[in-house]
């Protein structure tokens, strides 16, 4: 099993889509920056990306933002914590070319050994889901 992931193209753009289509539920602006939440771990100060590798619960209430970093981050090599990694996003309206407007939501990336697993939106569990993979048929 792997220990590190990079994002496939289509898994940056199916994540990009995702994300900008729950931003517009509650935005009328056409275009959004995505920022990556890098949070820190309550309990003893460890700071990441991958949520999954500071904290066990479930709601990852023992941790809080420390800071975040710009779109393109998502496209580094992330580590996996027991095979998995979760992103907390930050989406602002973007009134103009380098400037970053109110936030208008949060969307978490699940990410596995395979890619992108799943989207969820703050209020909405599995936004969108990786498609199963179908057995082929003798």
């Amino acid at each position: 099993m792997p220990t590190t992931i990079r994002l496939s193209a289509s898994d940056v753009r199916q994540l990009r889509s995702t994300a900008e289509s729950i931003a517009r539920r509650y935005s009328g602006t056409r275009r959004f920056a995505i920022e990556i939440g890098e949070r820190s771990s309550l309990n003893n100060g460890r700071t990441a990306m991958n949520i999954r590798s500071i904290s066990n619960d479930p709601d990852w209430e023992d941790t809080d933002l420390f800071t975040t970093h710009e779109w393109r981050r998502i496209r580094d090599r992330h580590e996996l914590a027991n095979g998995k990694a979760l992103f907390d996003l930050y989406i602002y309206e973007r009134p103009g070319i380098g400037e970053v407007g109110d936030l208008v939501c949060n969307v978490q990336a699940e990410i596995d050994a395979q890619g992108l697993a799943a989207i969820h939106a703050d209020a909405e569990r599995n936004v969108w889901e990786r498609p199963a993979r179908q057995e082929p048929r003798e």
